[in-house]
């Protein structure tokens, strides 16, 4: 899958929480944010699909 760049604005606070989480997890910031985006979808009952990618 490629990766697409975007931009966004994100609470200080917020962002450097997901910092924190990043050194706890040994991840990148953008793979907590991505991680967080899953496990909320997924409450949700939502899934990602090959066909949703643009």
């Amino acid at each position: 899958m490629p990766k697409k760049s975007f931009t966004t604005r994100i609470d200080p606070a917020i962002l450097t929480l997901a910092q924190k989480l990043a050194v706890v997890d040994r991840r990148s910031i953008t793979a907590v944010i991505e991680v967080a985006i899953l496990e909320y979808a997924e409450r949700r009952g939502l899934k990602p699909h090959k066909d949703d990618e643009q």
